[in-house]
């Protein structure tokens, strides 16, 4: 067999084409395995200026049969063990000084990875040779070898034994001869193997293969080596009953590509993987015929559509129904366009149907090419590849037209008694009497309203006696003459009309008649009579009520009349006191900016005084600091112990006179509010006093974060914790700060372990100037509850006291949680 043609050309990549027409009313009945499925991707490459000796080092070691020669990327050619045998050996060449440029076979024959198992093979067998290239953009994939191909085939179908398929024309050599010579015979012969024999018996065979592995790779001189000590031996054969499976699964387990037939001894031929696929190939092409066959001579209407749902193939039976003479029409084109639809807006919604379901059953309104209406029912299901894959759906459309028409005909015949029950229904239990007559005036039907409004006698109402009616009507009417002159018209007014009869017993009808219309020609007229008697009794009442309101709106005018003018004199004294409220509300705001400029007078006299206080106080300070350390030898005890009274009560004075400008600035800073976390303020607040070694602050729990004055916040902290430490009477004091949430209020808690205070002092300390410690004990000037107070109040919250006396003191505040940024619950303070 030849792998390519002989001469090798130029090198560039031609990628073989499957142009097949086949017709347009046949599909495949089997959904093959593709190229990509069954290819070999690690594929062996090697470089066009390689020595031949080197590429088949490499087809040897990795046991294959074809090397891909490769230039920078660029697909150059391929070499195989029969571009090795015929132009490397079999032509007298030296093969040891060859280049692979030399021998490989160019143009490549290659195929897309999509394409189906069985049209590769078809390409080996039209152009002779057992492997192809697959590419994909053309970028090199993957290889496809004869042995691929019969390996995928065969689960298809097996049926033969090797007899009926196996070459019997075998050629054969002495074992003794050259290889040169084996290869000129096989390279004339175009044959892939020889058999080797000894004393007129098989004693192996030499395929290019060996010729590769055993004479080529091994650098061995072709003319001077024995034919025997490179072939293949011993040799494998079958019986000639050796079935094409067992033959095939053999040569694949085995790795080779043919085996001798033989029987009791006796050489009947060769079969090789060429012979196993033509004979499948055939088998079934002619499986695909028969099934072709069948399809297209089917009454039943059978369609094949692809996952995008276009048409793959039809029938004739279907075209017959559509009535479409060309193929073209359907094939390759949207599964039904939207002209053979009666409702082309259900087309979108029953081709979704179809891609989602297996298995679907619809009803369709279809028109054909010449409009003619169809009524199908359609059967649909989903066709899987040999991967289980769905690659779209087939299906078979069934004509019930016929019965369709029919069932449409007995439908509407019986819409048309319902409808006309529906009539009868309607005009029976409708409040009005109706009286309906022909174009001539005569009788033609009158209902139950009408004889109970009548009071139509029985037997007039079974004759249907137009004339004794007509009489009967005229006798209860106080005026007959006009209405039955209309009503008993020979040809009656086809206009609306519209009256009012007055019955003698007092029974008043309102009557309105319509002409009637059939197949748009004038038939007669009909009445309406509609018994309003109580309806003009009501409205008789109403217009009496109505009189009777007229005279009471009247009396409710007068009397209104008279309230608006009391209300128009309390308007007159709600003015005068508006006015006054409005000279008062002048007062008060003139009072307000009258104490408001008291207030910063009194404000800039505290300053005023304090400053000018505490510059001669200084100065005593320090004028008895100075008689105390220059004059103390001229002082005797008593006089010590005054000067230094009198330093201490100067230093004393000062601090109050301090302590009277900080609780006169108390909240008239114009500090903006802010975001104010009293966790991280608290501790640096703490950190600033420096409390003493022996007293221990801690806050219990998570604090809030406050919009607020900082200074504010922070002054009555510091007051409050400054005034535990100040009073502190135990060696291990203790002051813990809180917080916990209220309705309205977050309240804060600062409590001590000190001596706590009696309730009868609980006022008294909040006093400006107030201490419970004796004077002379401590430095306490009193200033800084009232301070605590003072701005405590200016924020909106209170201030107060809980304590015994030798259990210590708490003291507690509030806060309105609308100066409140973020609402942190209280918890346990890490």
């Amino acid at each position: 067999m030849t792998e390519n043609r002989d001469k090798p050309q130029h090198s560039e990549l031609i990628e073989c084409q499957i142009r097949s027409h086949p017709n347009p009313l046949s599909t495949s009945s089997r959904n093959w395995l593709e190229v990509g499925d069954i290819m070999t991707e690690d594929v062996a490459t090697v470089c066009p200026g390689i020595s031949v000796v080197a590429a088949t080092k490499v087809m040897s070691d990795k046991h294959i049969s074809c090397v891909i020669v490769s230039d920078n990327g660029d697909l150059s050619g391929i070499i195989t063990e029969t571009d090795l045998l015929k132009r490397a050996v079999a032509n007298g060449n030296d093969f040891r000084k060859m280049k692979i440029e030399q021998v490989m076979s160019s143009p490549v024959c290659s195929l897309p990875r999509n394409l189906s198992v069985l049209d590769a093979s078809r390409i080996m067998e039209t152009e002779n040779i057992r492997r192809l290239v697959v590419l994909e953009d053309e970028r090199l994939v993957g290889i496809i070898t004869q042995t691929d191909v019969v390996r995928a085939l065969s689960s298809y179908s097996m049926w033969k034994n090797v007899e009926e398929l196996m070459t019997s024309d075998v050629a054969a050599i002495a074992s003794s001869v050259s290889v040169k010579e084996a290869a000129e015979v096989m390279a004339s012969r175009d044959i892939s193997c020889l058999v080797a024999m000894e004393n007129n018996t098989i004693a192996g065979i030499f395929t290019e293969r060996d010729l590769l592995k055993r004479v080529i790779a091994l650098k061995r001189n072709p003319a001077e080596t024995i034919l025997k000590n490179v072939m293949s031996s011993p040799v494998l054969s079958a019986p000639s009953n050796y079935s094409v499976s067992s033959a095939s699964k053999m040569m694949e387990k085995m790795k080779i590509r043919r085996l001798l037939v033989m029987d009791d001894q006796n050489l009947l031929g060769v079969v090789t993987q060429t012979d196993i696929l033509k004979a499948i190939k055939g088998k079934l092409r002619e499986e695909e015929e028969n099934y072709f066959k069948l399809l297209n001579e089917s009454r039943n209407c059978i369609y094949m559509v692809d996952l995008n749902n276009n048409t793959t193939y039809v029938n004739p039976a279907l075209m017959d129904l559509l009535e479409v003479t060309d193929p073209e029409e359907l094939i390759n084109q949207p599964f039904l366009p939207e002209r053979f639809w009666d409702n082309p807006e259900k087309r979108d919604y029953i081709l979704e149907q179809l891609k989602k379901a297996s298995v679907e059953v619809h009803d369709l309104t279809l028109r054909t090419t010449r409009g003619n209406k169809l009524f199908i029912t359609l059967f649909s299901t989903r066709t899987k590849n040999i991967k289980g894959q769905t690659i779209g759906s087939q299906g078979v459309f069934y004509d019930i037209t016929a019965k369709k028409e029919l069932a449409i005909l007995r439908e509407m015949e019986q819409q048309l008694r319902s409808s006309e029950d529906l009539l009868r229904g309607t005009i029976e239990s409708t409040a009005d009497g109706i009286l309906v007559v022909d174009e001539k005036g005569r009788l033609s039907h009158m209902n139950n309203r009408f004889v109970k409004i009548w009071n139509v006698p029985e037997e007039i109402y079974k004759q249907q006696n137009d004339q004794k009616l007509f009489e009967h009507i005229g006798c209860l009417l106080e005026n007959s003459s006009v209405f039955l002159d209309k009503l008993q018209a020979s040809c009656p007014d086809n206009q609306n009309s519209f009256d009012i009869l007055h019955l003698k017993e007092g029974k008043i009808l309102e009557v309105s008649s319509l002409p009637l219309i059939r197949e748009e020609k004038f038939a007669g007229q009909v009445w309406s009579f509609h018994d309003i008697t109580k309806q003009k009794r009501a409205e008789e009442a109403l217009h009496k009520a109505h009189d009777e309101l007229e005279v009471r709106v009247e009396q409710r005018t007068a009397e209104l009349a008279r309230a608006n003018k009391i209300l128009e004199s309390e308007i007159t004294e709600r003015k005068n006191a508006e006015q006054a409220l409005e000279l008062l509300n002048k007062d008060l705001e003139s009072t307000i900016s009258e104490l408001q400029r008291i207030n910063t007078e009194l404000q800039e006299f505290v300053y005023i005084t304090a400053h000018d206080l505490k510059t001669p106080l200084r100065g005593i300070g320090t004028l008895a600091d100075w008689l105390s350390t220059d004059y103390a030898d001229k002082f005797d005890e008593q006089g010590q112990k005054q000067i230094m009274m009198l330093a201490e009560r100067a230093k004393r004075a000062g601090k109050l006179v301090d302590s009277v400008l900080m609780y006169s600035s108390a909240g008239h800073d114009e500090e903006q509010n802010e975001h104010v976390d009293l966790n991280i303020v608290l501790p640096e607040l703490i950190f600033e006093i420096e409390p003493p070694e022996n007293i221990e602050i801690t806050v219990e729990n998570k604090l809030p974060v406050l919009i607020c004055q900082k200074t504010h916040i922070s002054q009555v902290f510091q007051s409050l914790l400054g005034n535990a430490i100040k009073h502190m009477d135990k060696e291990k004091g203790r002051v813990n700060v809180g917080c916990i949430e209220e309705e309205d209020v977050w309240k804060f808690s600062v409590a001590d372990n000190g001596p706590g205070i009696d309730q009868k002092y609980y006022k008294k300390i909040f006093k400006m100037f107030q201490t419970l410690a004796p004077r002379g004990e401590n430095d306490s000037t009193g200033i800084g509850l009232s301070v605590a107070k003072k701005l405590v109040k200016l924020n909106g919250g209170r201030i107060w006291i809980e304590s015994n006396p030798g259990e210590g003191s708490t003291f507690f505040f509030t806060l309105p949680k609308a100066g409140v940024l973020q609402e942190v619950r209280p918890g346990t303070a890490s």
